[in-house]
This record gives structure tokens, sequence and C-alpha cells, in this order.
């Protein structure tokens, strides 16, 4: 009987481990955003015409996939992208973490303003809900807690040692392959019809 007895614990603790071990993580939002955008200003606009630009962005999904693209050179528009999922072992510490900061904030300088000059980029993270308003995180990197730091960093800063490749570069490998060659169909150059050439004018010394 006391045997019987053991044995119904053993199996009523590898039924609860079982199901503790298959547990599905979800994340405890719809989409997380992490955005890296600056302003610039362009040699060829006129001031005080100031250019918003992306310089990179991660999407994270309620099953864990990542979306990754960030710029190949300052204020270009060609990017490196990648795609992932976040292993098991890392699924609840970012839905707990997540969960801590569910209001409007912000992890930036808090000396005296002017006190400082910053040109870097601008960071935000953007938790969205279904039917709610977006939660905005805005931050300089150097200023994250801990928690949110190790978020940024898996998610967005260190996925650059992924996949160092746009989505379509094969694709332009490939024409640029097939056309760079072929002289026979390139147009030739075109000239101005209204452009004259004026000799220029030699006043003789009397």
């Amino acid at each position: 009987m006391k045997n019987l007895h053991y044995m119904t614990i053993f199996v009523l603790f590898s039924l609860c481990s079982c199901k503790k071990g298959n547990e599905i993580v979800v994340l405890p939002i719809d989409k997380l955003y992490i955005l890296e955008c600056n302003y610039a200003l362009p040699e060829e606009y006129e001031e005080p015409y100031f250019k918003f630009y992306v310089a990179g962005f991660c999407e994270l999904d309620k099953d864990f996939n990542i979306k990754y693209a960030r710029q190949l050179f300052y204020n270009s528009y060609y990017y490196y992208n990648s795609e992932d999922i976040v292993p098991d072992s890392l699924r609840n510490k970012i839905s707990n973490t997540l969960l801590k900061y569910q209001t409007d904030t912000t992890f930036l300088y808090q000396g005296e303003p002017g006190s400082r000059i910053y040109d870097g980029n601008a960071y935000r993270f953007i938790m969205q809900k279904h039917n709610q308003k977006d939660i905005i995180i805005k931050f300089e990197p150097r200023f994250l807690p801990e928690d949110l730091m190790f978020v940024y960093s898996f998610l967005y800063e260190n996925r650059e040692k992924t996949e160092h490749k746009g989505k379509y570069n094969e694709l332009f490998e490939m024409f640029e392959n097939q056309v760079k060659n072929d002289t026979t169909n390139a147009p030739p150059p075109m000239l101005k019809p209204t452009i004259k050439f004026k000799p220029p004018v030699v006043r003789r010394k009397k």
C-alpha cells in the first residue's frame, strides 16, 4: 500500500512536470518594435528642411518570430536584413520584462538641458496590443535598465551578426550579370541639341 502511495505521487509529479515543460509561452503583446531613427539635412535640400529616415528596426510577433533590418550606410536606402526566432530558453525572460513596462516612459539623459551635445540616433520600443493605444518607450541604449538592455541587445543591437545580406541581393546580382556585358542593347549617349559650342573671343592688343 505504501509503495502504491509513492507510485501515485511520482506519477502526479511526472504529469505536472510534463505539463510545465510543454507549456506554450506567447508574447504578452501583439507586436514589439524596436526603432532606430534620425533626422538629416542633406546638401540637396534647402534649409530648414530636415529629412527623417529610419536607420533600422526589429519586429517581434506573438510567436517570437523576429524580422530585422538595418542600414548598410548612413542615411542610405540599402539595408541588410534577417529573420529569426527567439529560442524557448529566452521567451519567459523577454515576456516578463515587457510586462514590467506597460506605460509610456523614457530612459534618456537626465542632466541639465543643453549641458551636453548628442548627435546620435533616437530609439524607441513600440508595444502594440489589439484595440489599445501603443505603448512607447523612448530611450538611448546607455540609459536603459538591465532587463530592457538585454531585450534591446538580443533583438536588435547584436543581431547584425546574423545575416549581412539584403533580401534581394541575389536577384540584383543576377540582373547585373545578365545586363552589364550586353553592349548591343546599350543606348547611345544623349546630346542636348540646344547646347552649342561657342569659341572664346580673342582680343588682339593694339
